[in-house]
């Protein structure tokens, strides 16, 4: 089958790189993969990849100027910015394209709703979701089944230094820049709802995220979703988009003292120096370990969808499972209840540090035994006038300084790591 990439920048690249693999295995052949961006070139990244594999990298500025094929039998990846999906999906699929690879969650105009749900009920798409294919995902879901985990709380913090992408302006559109809801935030979003069960209600969302800093720089900034699955369980989605180190963790706090350390792999070539690895501990006791020298994430979602679509089996996606994360990341963008077409209408509170703490409180008192639940209690009143940004990133174990007693995170920390 051919393969479309459509948008020539980073995640065209991360997306070409997994391709790559599939063609050294002989799954595909790299010759027929084309590319479609409007800027008439491959980025940086791209550019080296395509120089390394032999092949000449050209990339058209429109659909239009593709060599004639098949589109019945393309596959079409859309490597473009949230907001810009639900419009190219529509193009392609009027172009009488049928096969569509779609980046995580995106949103869907209310004026297109109508007609994307058409294009879903008459096509093949594969809505794909990177971290979900990493080993140490599949370690923490192996850890839930054979542990029987009853998860109470599960928070995540996807953190990196996205400014200099930000002042390129990637991911931005004819509506702007994107949010802070609109980069990593579907990813954890996803991330909970496969540990928890799909998200009932979104109780708080705390935008951070002035788009110039108070030094006057353009910045992308601080996010925050709390909210409630279906299961009961609650969850805390944290993103800081101009922290220096990148961090990829999450946290899953469970029935019976026991807890969930992990550490994702990030699906960037520059950063594999990072490691990840997943720990189970119970109070002080670590229970099960496990380190990850190299997780490709990217390969297996691409794989996957690959052989999916291939197949001519599967890739079916509804228009509902679309339409309530585009409602969640919509109502967190508009600071009110979702405004698309059947989306979810979460009450969305004023942007309030005091109330994520007392409600994040009020949720160990009632659901968690004693233990972690008194660990992370003292560590969250200890921090009650702390910015976000010190109190969430510092969960994470990867970091460089091991803190100490009276050190944002020591409690918590400990319970997991030592």
């Amino acid at each position: 089958m051919d393969v479309v990439i459509v948008g020539a920048g980073k995640a065209g690249s991360l997306h070409y790189r997994a391709y790559s693999r599939l063609g050294r295995s002989g799954v595909l052949d790299r010759t027929r993969i084309r590319f479609v961006d409007p800027r008439e070139r491959a980025g940086a990244e791209l550019a080296a990849l395509l120089h390394a594999d032999g092949l000449p990298g050209n990339v058209v500025a429109a659909r239009e100027k593709l060599e004639p094929a098949a589109p019945e039998t393309a596959i079409v990846d859309l490597c473009l910015p949230s907001r810009t999906l639900a419009p190219a999906l529509v193009d392609w699929w009027r172009a009488g394209y049928r096969n569509f690879v779609i980046e995580k969650p995106f949103m869907v105009p209310q004026e297109l709703a109508r007609e994307v749900g058409q294009v879903l009920a008459s096509s093949r798409a594969v809505l794909v979701r990177n971290y979900l294919h990493s080993r140490v995902h599949a370690t923490v879901r192996e850890l839930i089944d054979l542990y029987d985990l009853e998860p109470v709380l599960c928070v995540t913090n996807f953190s990196k230094d996205r400014r200099a992408d930000n002042l390129r302006g990637r991911g931005a559109s004819a509506d702007g820049l994107p949010t802070v809801y609109e980069v990593e935030m579907p990813h954890q979003l996803y991330i909970g709802d496969d540990l928890l069960g799909e998200a009932r209600s979104l109780d708080h969302a705390e935008d951070l995220d002035p788009m110039a800093g108070e030094d006057g720089r353009l910045r992308l900034g601080e996010g925050l979703l709390v909210g409630r699955a279906a299961s009961g369980a609650a969850f805390v989605h944290y993103s800081n988009l101009h922290h220096p180190a990148v961090v990829r963790s999450l946290d899953l706090f469970c029935r019976g003292r026991l807890s969930v350390h992990a550490t994702y792999a990030p699906i960037c070539e520059e950063f594999t120096d990072i490691k990840a690895g997943v720990i189970l501990g119970r109070g002080d006791a670590v229970l099960a370990k496990q380190l990850f020298t190299e997780d490709d994430n990217m390969h297996g979602m691409i794989s996957s969808a690959y052989h999916t679509l291939r197949g001519g089996t599967g890739g079916r996606l509804g228009l509902d499972e679309v339409l309530r994360s585009d409602g969640l990341i919509r109502s967190a963008i508009a600071g009110g209840p979702g405004t698309g077409p059947g989306a979810a209408a979460p009450a969305v509170s004023a942007p309030r540090t005091d109330l994520l703490q007392e409600w994040v409180v009020d949720s160990f008192r009632s659901g968690l035994e004693s233990g972690t639940g008194r660990s992370f209690l003292r560590f969250l009143e200890g921090r009650q006038r702390a910015r976000l940004s010190g109190v969430l990133p510092s969960l994470d174990p990867a970091r460089d300084a091991v803190p100490g007693r009276g050190t944002p995170g020591y409690a918590v920390r400990g319970a997991l790591v030592r």
